[in-house]
């Protein structure tokens, strides 16, 4: 069967996701419908996409409008309907029942789903619904995060996985990473791990103290709180316990919401979409940031920690001397040190560790490196190894740090070697 997409019908266009996916389409030339429960939502949708693409000209692309008048127009005339609506389950399922009485044959739909399980959603639906159902997991925001997770449940004729795989790499110029249809996929399995572990020591160390021991000279452009604050808080929340549900493995108990998280949201502390209340970090009009406490929920003034092994090591990757700045994080002692080979060995222990079960065994480190650098600008974590000193290096530091080594780091090759660009991931600041 000749497949083309031209026209796109985008589902919960009021949201983040689905303007800025939206807005990347229109960007290339298609035809996008942008709905969402009222037309004022959509119209937001359309600001923000237009912000993203810093022009107007894609605005004659994008036809405004709410799921009681445009759904059925919409439905009729896309040949993709991607749905972007909240991440729960039963909101999805009934959006799906919603849109198949209009959907023609051969439409493909999918979901940008970033937690919840792909093989349970279209249960329900039509035989050839769900041969052309599968996830396409942009990365926010998509105009900088080109990672985009694919994959079909059972059902999926891979036909229709392949042309969409293609369709994204050659229309839309994303990183295509083929996943398994397990929850979380890879990205955020490994990355919102990680932010429950460090928003559980945060209670202990405080934000700035985290967001400093794991902060870019470690690997990643932004620092962890800082990022759970551009994802928001409630976005954090919901990804934390649809893992907690539908996944299980020997880091499973890291995956924590702490109850100051959990009041932080409650308050209305989301991030940076609650600019006047904040998140874990609240932005003065003098340009300084503030950061809250806690065990308080007050905002506390900036006190810079340092440390000196972290300095040291800052200096040296300011220098390009990788491998002695990360030297001098394995040879380093105390209290903070623990802390950052900790990180340092989860994030390796778990990348490693989802080779074969997220994605293909044949494709080894491979996948996970590229959605964790296009999806989340975190340093691959074959790069990590490499700048470690290798795999022997790298295996024993998982080990001292009571890791198991995953086999499938202990076959890499991809760690050998360095690729040009791999230093941007560590800013020394």
């Amino acid at each position: 069967m000749e497949r083309s997409i031209q026209t796109v019908l985008v589902l919960g266009a009021s949201g983040t996701i689905g303007s800025l996916a939206g807005g990347l389409l229109a960007q290339n030339g298609f035809r996008v419908y942008f709905l969402s429960r009222h037309t004022a939502g959509s119209l937001k949708g359309l600001e923000r996409a237009i912000a993203q693409a810093r022009s107007e000209v894609i605005a004659r692309n994008i036809i405004c409008g709410d799921y009681d008048g445009l759904l059925a127009e919409g439905c009729e005339k896309a040949d993709w309907i991607l749905e972007c609506v909240a991440e729960e389950a039963a909101v999805k399922q009934a959006m799906y029942e919603r849109i198949e009485p209009y959907r023609r044959p051969g439409t493909l739909v999918s979901s940008v789903t970033s937690s919840l399980v792909l093989e349970d959603l279209p249960k329900g639906r039509s035989s050839d619904f769900q041969k052309h159902f599968l996830s396409t997991h942009f990365y926010n925001p998509p105009g900088k995060m080109l990672a985009c997770e694919i994959c079909g449940q059972s059902r999926t004729d891979p036909s229709v996985v392949d042309f969409m795989a293609d369709f994204l790499e050659s229309r839309l110029r994303r990183v295509v990473i083929r996943v398994r249809p397990t929850a979380g996929f890879a990205g955020n399995r490994i990355a919102f791990l990680l932010f429950a572990w460090i928003t559980e020591l945060a209670e202990v160390y405080g934000v700035e103290k985290m967001d400093y021991l794991i902060g870019p000279y470690t690997g990643r452009i932004m620092a962890p709180l800082a990022t759970i604050d551009l994802v928001g808080l409630d976005i954090h929340q919901a990804i934390i316990q649809s893992l907690q549900k539908h996944t299980s493995d020997f880091l499973h108990h890291k995956l924590v919401l702490p109850d100051y998280v959990r009041r932080m949201i409650e308050a209305g502390h989301l991030g940076r979409k609650t600019r006047e209340k904040g998140g874990f970090y609240r932005r003065l009009e003098s340009g300084k940031y503030e950061y809250i406490d806690p065990k308080t929920l007050d905002y506390i003034p900036s006190f810079q920690p340092h440390v000196r092994f972290v300095e040291e090591a800052k200096q040296l990757i300011h220098l390009g001397r990788y491998w002695e700045a990360f030297d001098t994080i394995l040879r380093a002692e105390g209290t903070e040190a623990d802390i950052v080979k900790q990180i340092l060995s989860a994030y390796l222990a778990y990348s490693y560790g989802l080779v074969g079960e997220v994605t293909e065994p044949s494709v080894g480190i491979a996948g996970i490196d590229k959605v964790m650098s296009a999806g989340f600008n975190w340093a691959a974590p074959s790069v990590l190894v490499y700048m470690l000193g290798g795999r022997e290096k790298a295996a024993k530091l998982l080990s001292g740090q009571g890791f198991e080594v995953p086999a499938a780091l202990q076959k890499d090759t991809a760690c050998e070697q360095y690729p040009f660009n791999a230093g941007k991931y560590f800013p020394a600041k």
